[in-house]
């Protein structure tokens, strides 16, 4: 693809991500939902965790339901450790990834695991179950960083978390059609990716500093792009690391309510998840 027949997507909205306590010890940068953007495609949460120095007997998020949504924890250091009350257990490290399919309802913990120096970095993401299956049997998976397709994209290295990009398919069964990709420059350099057709798309910067067009934005800002283009410029204009998430899907084209640790479609959904948990019927989970 070239600049001459490829016309980019402009920036249409920025948001500052906001800080929110997830524990105690635990503030995240959160960028969706926000009073101003409730979801990009399916995509209907982001919090930003770290860079941040794990602590001996950090026990991480204690037990807690999900339903309706797929909850998705990429990580860019350190390690993650995951258990159920379906029974399910997992562990990925720096630039793997856990997906679970919390449907019908689960409960869930998340311990974290410090990398080089205790350091843990990384994203929870949400995506909201397509009607017809937002009461889908519960289910966890997750992917080490080698079972994740990368590329080089310009000066970039892309590493497909989620869905397509470009050719390549991430190995994670998604409900939706969506990307998730991380995009990583050593230093100065630009990347075009192809803009996946009809899709709703943001940018997310993780860490250091990235440009895209005549927009800059440094990390916590979340970039939504406009729906006509077909490709993404991006560029880093410093002699340091940075690191984008790149996100999007089919327009959602359902209703969206949320409720705490539920989203579905309607109040009375709302209400059966919740009432599901408070029977039990989502399972227990011992702290």
């Amino acid at each position: 693809m070239t600049e001459a027949v490829a016309r980019q997507r402009e920036v249409s909205r920025v948001i500052a991500s906001h800080s929110t306590p997830v524990t105690p010890t635990l503030l995240v940068r959160r960028a969706l939902p926000d009073a101003g953007l409730r979801n990009v495609g399916p995509w209907v949460f982001l919090d930003h965790f770290g860079p941040l120095v794990v602590r001996a007997g950090d026990r991480g998020t204690p037990p807690h339901p999900h339903a309706g949504i797929e909850t998705v924890t990429y990580l860019l250091e350190g390690g993650m450790h995951h258990r159920d009350s379906r029974g399910n257990e997992g562990e990925v490290g720096r630039h793997g990834v856990q997906w679970m399919t919390a449907g019908s309802g689960i409960v869930h913990a998340e311990r974290p695991i410090g990398g080089e120096g205790g350091r843990l970095h990384g994203l929870q993401l949400w995506t909201k179950l397509p009607r017809a299956l937002q009461f889908t049997a519960p289910a966890y998976r997750h992917f080490a960083a080698e079972s994740l397709p990368a590329f080089r994209a310009g000066d970039a290295l892309v590493r497909v978390v989620g869905g397509e990009l470009m050719g390549r398919r991430s190995p994670v069964p998604t409900l939706w059609p969506i990307v998730l990709a991380h995009v990583t420059f050593a230093g100065r350099g630009r990347a075009e990716l192809e803009a996946p057709a009809g899709f709703d798309l943001a940018a997310y910067v993780a860490f250091g500093h990235a440009r895209f067009g005549e927009v800059e934005a440094d990390a916590g800002k979340l970039l939504r792009f406009s729906g006509e283009g077909a490709a993404i410029g991006l560029f880093n204009d410093l002699d340091e690391r940075a690191d984008v998430i790149l996100l999007g899907g089919v327009p959602l084209g359902e209703p969206l309510v949320f409720q705490g640790p539920f989203v579905m479609d309607s109040v009375a959904a709302i209400r059966r998840a919740e009432q599901d948990y408070g029977a039990g019927r989502m399972g227990a989970l011992a702290g």
